[in-house]
């Protein structure tokens, strides 16, 4: 292992990280070596202004708005969105769409939780975290959250929140001391150093003596924490955590955490925190189509990111790494009298990169706007198979990293149709 001063005076943070993960690199990529940014848009977005054709259904379509092609994906082409096309043009290949995913309701706070965890009911850990959890003693920071709604369940010593005032940030510098409106005084590094031996060498005796199974689980997440401790201190010498509130910033922070071994999981938002919203009962259209740019022009920026930064694998992050991009619902598919659209349960998703079929459109909807069936075993439409669902997505997403769905998520099927 690394001393501290090795870390500060020989190698920079990347190389130390890369040689710590050199054993995992050895190895051919499977599921279990893959990576996950999940793209959450908060608010329900409309599908038809870019992943449906509607225009041979009975909704309400955008104004001048063009069907449009690049290799197998079909989508809405428009000339207020130019990122949409130039995304599909350059990342067609290793992109899968799929149409017609239903939540199950039409509020927003049990569709976040549908659409992230499968479940109503607030305490099931969501995908990024049962991700992060599988490999947590691998990672300091397992699932990063830089943005958007996070459900670790129990699973929360795998998730770390960025906060949306740079509180990550402030708590590894040492800066949140200087938030505290009494005054408080820091301590020089020889003092801290002697702290953290002292509660590494207590958490270790407690962890030695716990009472219990569950007692045991917790004291040795505490050992492990602390374990952790130096190197996240160091951190802050080789990155920056401030998360950012545009989905271009958050990227780089993601991008650079997954490519330094820090995290296996992050979660972004679109719009940040101060952006905006996808809830759009009046206007629509003029609210949608920036977002929609916006998030096109986030994504490619994203995979630039990640194509820029070496893999552990040989490749770039690029290669290892699975993009989400959801929303909680979609909207209704006329307009009301407001020129809004108001809150419908089937929405769509995109999934980028390694271990699925890219080029490729899955699932659609009716002439009522309701969701098409589809076989798990092909991906192709079938009037019996059930339908998709966000249950059915996380399945998917759980199968990609290898790790078996059933104890998270019953009933259902992985699509493995859509597998590579």
């Amino acid at each position: 292992m690394f001393s501290r001063r090795e870390i500060l005076s020989g190698t920079s943070m990347a190389g130390v990280l890369a040689a710590l993960g050199a054993s995992r690199s050895a190895h051919a990529l499977t599921g279990s070596h893959r990576k996950f940014v999940f793209v959450f848009n908060p608010g329900g977005w409309d599908p038809t202004r870019v992943f449906v054709d509607g225009f041979d259904l009975p909704i309400d379509m955008e104004a001048d708005a063009e069907r449009g092609a690049a290799g197998g994906i079909s989508f809405v082409d428009h000339a207020l969105r130019p990122s949409v096309r130039a995304f599909f043009e350059a990342h067609h290949a290793k992109t899968l769409v799929l149409n017609g995913i239903l939540v199950r309701s039409i509020a927003h706070e049990i569709c976040t939780m549908i659409a992230l965890t499968g479940t109503t009911s607030g305490l099931a850990p969501d995908w990024p975290a049962i991700l992060a959890a599988e490999q947590r003693r691998d990672f300091v920071l397992p699932h990063l959250v830089l943005g958007g709604p996070s459900f670790p369940g129990a699973l929360g010593v795998a998730v770390s929140r960025t906060g949306s005032s740079g509180q990550l940030e402030a708590l590894v510098s040492g800066a949140a001391l200087d938030m505290s409106e009494l005054p408080v005084g820091g301590i020089d590094r020889v003092s801290e150093n002697l702290v953290d031996q002292y509660l590494a060498r207590r958490a270790e005796a407690r962890a030695n003596s716990a009472k219990g199974a569950i007692d045991a689980q917790l004291l040795a997440d505490f050992r492990d924490a602390g374990g952790q401790l130096g190197t996240l201190k160091d951190l802050r010498y080789g990155m920056d955590f401030t998360g950012g509130s545009t989905l271009q910033e958050q990227a780089v922070v993601a991008a650079d955490a997954l490519a330094q071994g820090v995290s296996r999981c992050a979660t972004l938002a679109h719009p940040g925190p101060f952006g905006g919203t996808w809830d759009t009962h009046a206007n629509n259209d003029v609210l949608q189509a920036p977002l929609w740019e916006g998030l096109f022009a986030g994504l490619a920026q994203l995979l630039i990111e990640l194509g820029a930064r070496p893999g552990s694998n040989g490749g770039t992050l690029a290669d290892e790494t699975v993009v989400v991009v959801l929303s909680e619902m979609g909207r209704t598919p006329l307009l009301n009298g407001l020129a809004g659209k108001d809150h419908w349960p089937y929405t769509s998703a995109m999934i980028i990169g390694p271990g699925v079929t890219g080029d490729r459109v899955v699932g659609g909807l009716d002439e009522t706007y309701y969701g098409l069936g589809v076989d798990p075993a092909s991906g192709e439409i079938a009037p019996s198979a059930p339908l998709l669902s966000s249950e059915v997505l996380g399945a998917t997403i759980l199968q990609l990293a290898d790790i078996d769905p059933g104890p998270f998520v019953s009933g259902v099927a992985p699509l493995s149709g859509v597998l590579s």
